[in-house]
């Protein structure tokens, strides 16, 4: 009996297709079913990173929606199978994988988390994998529609996808949100506008995440002894079972049990770090082991001329009396607290010599308790992060602080990021407040414990409060700024004004020609008479730009008799829809804004000064008055009543009702 093919593949017998390969045959959408695993594991993979986001709402947002979007759209392919459902599993997935391309390339910038590119890493391109299958299959879907054709087998497509997921979400629990090994289709591993690499105000340390992980973090895996990487396995053991270890004498059990913590530290002495409550025999090799690879390892990096030849950069901190250097590449590696590769150098100011002062070691994304990081060393450490911060580039493309959020958390320049790295210092020079000792003011960052909780301050200054008060400093611009002395000034106060003026001495002088601000659009009000004369750039005044020395509203000069005009100050000047009332509180005591209600000046483009308003507060025509805008000034030259002092006379306008004109005397230069 001769058996021939028919155009459908089955065998037939003399024309008449045997029962059993019609009941073989059945009606469905080729490709749709493979559609629809492949978008349940990438859903999986969406949802396994949703906790690991949870300091990103927005981003964790974003991850909920794709991965119900991707799980929905899948699983109802096999209960409703239609043409339409795959196309809505190639819109979901198509979505999904152009996310994560973005990611790759340039980074979402108006997603919180996502500004910046990133390397792809194992689980975010395994989810891309299978949003890129979904895609396809669902769009052969679409076009081929129904056909009669053999029931699909989906045994092997689904082992592999759920092999790919579970390996996929397991690597990324493994990293423990180090980058961007589990942000998946979204992901981002850093959150630093393309490298938030810098220190706070008052020298706060840098928070970085890196872009790139070209620089590998000695990918052989041949670490230094000394800096182990590994969490503590066993953090019960009592902490006088190592007592002494190393430090040259015996510790007496009972007396160091409760010995305090932190010590004043100095690198000329025995390592002390013994007696610690809560600290194991591990944990405190560990931290021993790395203090001394710091102290041996850190001085090859004694001048910044060797850092930079080691692809450090400067964040531009100098102004605040610390200057960091950060290697971005290593940022989002696996590897952290080792000597030989430290994230970010620590150099102490004075005019212009530089002097190594320690490491700043920063462990890639996660939360400052995570167990990876508070076992490493108990309770001798206290890792911090840096939520506060606004980064931006300046114009060699270089990752710079620019300064700290507003009230309302947002950044007048720049953006706000790389709150996600956790780190902590090493000094290699004597530190009253310990050898882990955080910077003071909001150099401190934020931990996950409260302020009286902390190991890595002094003492006294959790009680900043009762504390004595510092002798003030007079304000001089080529020393670095201290403003301490104020009294009711909380630090993170100071802080953020010394931030302010350190900021403006460093980059207020692109300005210095007045015909350079004339190109960028900025007019002078006319009032060179005063020995001072304002240039205002109008157009500035209402937007969206507060306190950027990049994009100052106002410009102050000093005629000079050559006819130059020397640079004196920025006037920055919010919109006028702000009331007085309404002020950012910046420094607190150590600034008083004041508003110009009563000058009146000449209409159209290029406005002069010329006049001030009658008693009924009118200007006579054709003079006109303005809307008042609040404002302050920050001198990048001494000022005998402080680096915000107002002018004298009209120039310094009016302040809120019941409150006494301020001079800041003790910071002043007279």
């Amino acid at each position: 009996m001769t058996i021939t093919a028919d155009s459908s593949g089955f065998g037939t017998n003399d024309g008449v297709r045997p029962l059993a390969a019609e009941l073989a045959v059945v009606e469905r959408i080729p490709g749709l079913a493979i559609a629809g695993v492949a978008s349940v594991a990438a859903g999986v993979v969406h949802a396994g990173a949703i906790g690991i986001h949870a300091e990103h709402p927005q981003l964790a947002r974003i991850f909920v929606t794709v991965a119900a979007l991707q799980l929905g759209a899948g699983l109802i392919a096999f209960a409703r199978p239609r043409r339409l459902v795959a196309a809505v599993i190639a819109g979901v997935n198509a979505a999904a994988v152009t996310g994560w391309v973005l990611t790759r390339i340039t980074g979402i910038s108006w997603i919180d988390g996502l500004e910046s590119a990133e390397s792809p890493q194992f689980t975010d391109t395994v989810c891309a994998l299978l949003g890129v299958i979904a895609l396809g299959t669902a769009v052969a879907a679409v076009v081929v529609g129904w056909q009669r054709r053999r029931p699909v087998r989906l045994a092997l497509p689904a082992f592999a996808a759920v092999a790919l997921a579970v390996t996929a979400m397991m690597a990324g629990a493994t990293h423990a949100h180090s980058g961007s090994d589990d942000h998946s289709s979204f992901a981002t591993g850093e959150t630093t506008h393309d490298a938030a690499a810098a220190a706070a105000p008052n020298g706060a340390t840098p928070v970085v995440a890196a872009t790139e992980n070209t620089d590998a973090h000695d990918e052989s895996g041949d670490h230094h002894d000394t800096a182990a990487t590994e969490p503590a396995t066993d953090s019960s053991m009592p902490a006088a079972a190592d007592a002494g270890h190393g430090d040259g004498h015996e510790a007496d059990p009972v007396e160091t049990a409760a010995a305090a913590w932190p010590r004043p530290w100095d690198p000329a002495g025995p390592i002390d770090i013994s007696g610690v409550t809560g600290v194991s025999a591990e944990q405190e090799e560990r931290a021993r082991n790395l203090i001394e690879a710091s102290l041996q390892e850190l001085p090859r990096y004694a001048t910044t001329e060797a850092a930079v030849a080691d692809g450090y950069t400067s964040i531009g901190d100098a102004g605040t009396g610390t200057e960091h250097y950060i290697k971005l590449g290593i940022i989002q590696d696996d590897v952290m607290l080792d000597a030989t590769q430290p994230e970010s150098l620590v150099y102490a100011v004075d005019g212009d010599k530089r002097t190594l002062t320690g490491a700043m070691y920063i462990a890639s994304a996660r939360p400052t308790d995570d167990p990876t990081l508070t076992d490493w060393a108990g309770p001798l450490m206290q890792w911090h992060n840096h939520g506060n911060l606004c980064w931006d580039r300046d114009a060699s493309g270089t990752a710079k602080v620019v300064g700290i959020v507003d009230a309302n958390g947002m950044c007048s320049r720049g953006v706000n990021t790389g709150g996600e790295n956790p780190m902590v210092h090493v000094w290699i020079t004597p530190h009253e407040c310990g050898v882990f000792a955080a910077l003071e003011g909001v150099g401190a960052g934020q931990t996950s414990v409260s302020e009286s909780e902390r190991v890595d301050k002094c003492k006294d200054q959790s009680e900043h409060e009762s504390a004595p008060q510092p002798e003030p400093v007079p304000y001089d611009p080529t020393k670095p700024i201290d403003l301490g002395g104020t009294p009711g000034v909380t630090p993170e106060q100071q802080a953020a004004a010394e931030n302010l003026v350190a900021v403006n001495i460093v980059r207020l002088p692109q300005w210095s020609d007045y015909k350079v601000a004339e190109a960028a659009g900025f007019r002078s009000i006319g009032d060179g008479i005063t020995g001072t004369e304002h240039f205002v750039q109008w157009d500035w005044i209402n937007d969206d730009v507060w306190l950027d020395p990049d994009h100052p509203e106002s410009l102050v000069y000093q005629p000079q008799p050559d006819g130059s005009k020397k640079l004196l100050s920025a006037m920055y000047m919010l919109p006028t829809s702000v009331d007085l009332a309404d002020v950012p509180d910046i420094g607190g005591a150590l600034m008083q804004w004041h508003i110009h209600k009563n000058l009146c000046y000449t209409p159209g483009a290029g406005a002069k000064v010329a006049g001030l308003t009658d008693a009924n507060g009118n200007c006579t025509a054709p003079l006109v008055k303005h809307d008042p805008a609040p404002m302050i000034h920050v001198w990048i030259t001494p000022h005998p009543c402080g680096p915000f002092a107002a002018l004298e006379g009209v120039g310094a306008g009016q302040i809120e009702d019941g409150e006494a004109r301020l001079c800041d005397h003790a910071h002043g230069s007279a």
